[in-house]
């Protein structure tokens, strides 16, 4: 009986967050429609509202955003820009979560005092600096060496699968199915399933510290490249846990792009030498998770969370499909490399070899991806909405890992275009793989 009520309650409490959530999303845009708002006080109350509802929606809007980014609606404000450029830092937070942050606080401190080490926090009320999807973030002091503490809020796992459960309900109703995919393009109940796995893997701290370690031991003999020394011992004593060194600096986020350039040998290195020397990826390589030290003259590199490992033969098809891209102003040598594109990226992330031509034929005639060979857009956002448009295909088998391997690493290619003044990422790769031929 107990068990009973418990589902039915389990059930109503995901019925009323989806009823909040299709409601807080309609009369944001009825307001926005009516005109009773702007389009950027619209989409900035609805980011709110959805946030404070369901926490996945931090990521579902941070990652997915990336799909609209480019809309001219977006692109031309810079308030909007401003404010997911700090989105994801800001995730609201309760007292009962800030509190069970502070008793793992003293019990850390305690554990400190124990080892003869000093843990002192700059305020008493245990401000967190930051507040992301899975953890608060606390700056402080350990032996009068500043340090950045990462807790991860009680109970997320569970919290994060609830909230996906919800979401997974309310993207697959077929009604609001059709009006998301009308207004963003993106298959939401997809792209949840496909990044279930990634929000759950940002819940272990010990991969985490594992995944930092591995890139500061490949990053060893790169003096301009600065990977936070950890403190693992706090790890192993608390799972809920992080201690790292602070890196001084503003993130490169908030630092202006006429400052950012001079960082693009440093950024350039990272990326690829991880990808093509150590076949590792950083999965969250953005501006938020780089630090500008020392007035500009080293970067920082933080949150591991999420990191890919990369056989040969997903590495050399990456390196294809950067080569590929290389712009021309022939068009129907434009056509082709779409098509070779293509191709690479289905028998890329497709595991039936039988579904390749369906898939071809299908995504091959997609309107928007006519438009972007038309206006010769060979960047990696038109690879992110090719491997988009194949994982919103029903019924087509994926390799799910590949899938994040592939997004991610077009993801961390963007911020380097943007750095370096939106360099086609062809070019970026020959330029930065001429320099490592004549440096070995």
């Amino acid at each position: 009986m107990v068990t009973f009520m418990t589902t039915i309650l389990n059930e109503a409490r995901k019925k009323i967050k989806m009823f909040n959530i299709f409601s807080y999303s309609l009369y944001n845009a009825v307001k926005y429609k009516l005109h009773f708002c702007t389009f950027e006080d619209a989409v900035i109350s609805a980011c709110n509202s959805l946030t404070h509802e369901n926490y996945i929606f931090t990521k579902v809007i941070q990652w997915g955003i990336q799909e609209i980014y480019n809309d001219a609606n977006i692109k031309d404000n810079d308030n909007l820009k401003n404010y997911f450029s700090t989105f994801s830092n800001k995730v609201p937070y309760t007292p009962h979560e800030l509190q069970h942050s502070i008793s793992v606080i003293k019990n850390v401190m305690q554990y400190a005092g124990s080892r003869n080490e000093t843990l002192i926090f700059e305020n008493d009320d245990y401000t967190p600096v930051n507040s992301g999807t899975v953890s608060l973030v606390f700056k402080a002091q350990l032996n009068n060496v500043p340090i950045i503490i990462k807790i991860l809020r009680p109970n997320i796992k569970n919290k994060i699968k609830e909230d996906i459960d919800v979401l997974l309900h309310l993207f697959g109703n077929p009604v609001i199915k059709k009006i998301v995919e009308c207004y963003i393009k993106l298959n939401f109940k997809k792209f949840i399933e496909n990044n279930t796995d990634i929000l759950l893997r940002q819940c272990d701290f010990h991969n985490e510290v594992k995944n930092a370690l591995i890139f500061k031991s490949n990053l060893i003999n790169k003096k301009n490249i600065v990977v936070p020394c950890i403190y693992t011992h706090f790890t192993e004593t608390f799972n809920e846990v992080i201690i790292m060194e602070y890196l001084e600096g503003p993130i490169a986020k908030n630092v202006p792009l006429e400052k950012l350039r001079k960082n693009i040998e440093p950024l350039q290195s990272f990326f690829f030498d991880s990808l093509f020397r150590h076949n590792v990826l950083h999965g969250d390589f953005h501006l938020g998770n780089i630090i500008i030290m020392d007035d500009g003259n080293k970067i920082g590199i933080i949150d591991f969370g999420i990191v890919h490992f990369l056989t040969d033969e997903d590495s050399n098809k990456l390196f294809d499909i950067m080569f590929l891209t290389t712009s021309n102003n022939n068009n129907n040598n434009n056509v082709n490399t779409f098509y070779n594109i293509l191709k690479i990226s289905i028998r890329f992330v497709c595991s039936d070899k039988n579904q390749h031509e369906r898939i071809y034929e299908q995504v091959s005639q997609d309107k928007e991806l006519e438009s972007l060979i038309r206006y010769n857009d060979y960047s990696t956002n038109m690879i992110i909405k090719i491997i988009n448009k194949i994982m919103s295909l029903e019924n087509v088998e994926l390799k799910t890992n590949v899938c994040e391997l592939f997004l991610s690493s077009m993801s961390g290619l963007q911020t380097i275009e943007y750095v370096n003044n939106n360099m086609n990422m062809s070019n970026l790769t020959k330029t930065f793989m001429s320099k490592s031929i004549k440096m070995d």
